[in-house]
C-alpha cells in the first residue's frame, strides 16, 4: 500500500507543471528609457524564452520633450523609423510577447515598422507596455491594425513610475503569466502537492 502511495505521489508531482514550454515563443520588444527594457528582464527572470530588442538604425533624442514631439509627428506622417538588422521570420514561433513603451497612448511607430516586416498570420501576440498615465491606449487597436492574421490578446501594462519596484511587479508579471500561459508560483505548486499528498493518505490509509 505504502509503494502505491509513493508512485501516486511521484506521478502527482511530475503532472503540476510550473514551468512554462517556451520553445515556440519570443519576446520582440523596443525600449527607450530603460523601462520597458527593465520590464522585459523582469520576465527573462521568470521564464527562459527566446528575445529579440528593437533598435533604431538612427537612435531617438534622449530629451522626452523633444521625443514627445517627434513621437507625435512620426504617428501623425505615419512615418517607418528604420531598425537594425530587423527581425524577418518568426515561422517557428506561435506566441508573440510584444513589449513597447506607450507614446502619447499609441505605439511606437518603430514597433510598427518591425510588424509590418513579418508575417503574422496564424501568430498570437500578447502586448505588453510601460506607460505614464495611459494604460495601454490606442495601442491595441495600432497592433490590430497592422498584423494582419494574427491573434491579439489584452494588452498588459505597469505604469513607469512602479516598473522599478521589483516586488510589486514580479507579482503583476507572474499574474499575467499564470492567466496567459499557465505559469504557477512555486509556492501554488507546493499547497496543491500537499493538499494532494493529505487526500491520497486518507484515502489508502
Amino acid at each position: 500500500m505504502k509503494e502505491l502511495f509513493l508512485l501516486i505521489l511521484i506521478l502527482l508531482i511530475f503532472s503540476i507543471k510550473s514551468e512554462i514550454d517556451t520553445s515556440k515563443m519570443i519576446i520582440i520588444y523596443y525600449s527607450r528609457t530603460g523601462n520597458t527594457e527593465l520590464f522585459f528582464n523582469y520576465i527573462k527572470e521568470i521564464i527562459y524564452i527566446d528575445s529579440y530588442k528593437i533598435e533604431p538604425l538612427i537612435p531617438y533624442p534622449e530629451d522626452s520633450d523633444v521625443m514627445h514631439e517627434l513621437a507625435r509627428i512620426e504617428y501623425k506622417a505615419k512615418s517607418r523609423p528604420e531598425i537594425k538588422n530587423p527581425l524577418t521570420n518568426v515561422t517557428k514561433y506561435k506566441k508573440i510577447l510584444l513589449g513597447y513603451p506607450l507614446w502619447n497612448s499609441h505605439l511606437p511607430n518603430i514597433i510598427i515598422t518591425q510588424l509590418l516586416k513579418l508575417n503574422l498570420l496564424g501568430k498570437t501576440i500578447y502586448p505588453f507596455n510601460t506607460d505614464g498615465s495611459s494604460g495601454v491606449g490606442n495601442s491595441i487597436d495600432d497592433i490590430k491594425l497592422h498584423s494582419v492574421g494574427a491573434i491579439i490578446k489584452k494588452g498588459f501594462d505597469i505604469k513607469a513610475s512602479m516598473i522599478k519596484d521589483k516586488e510589486q511587479s514580479m507579482k503583476k508579471i507572474k499574474e499575467w503569466l499564470k492567466n496567459n500561459f499557465g505559469y504557477e508560483y512555486e509556492s501554488e505548486k507546493i499547497l496543491k502537492i500537499n493538499i494532494l499528498i493529505i487526500a491520497i493518505y486518507f484515502l489508502l490509509f
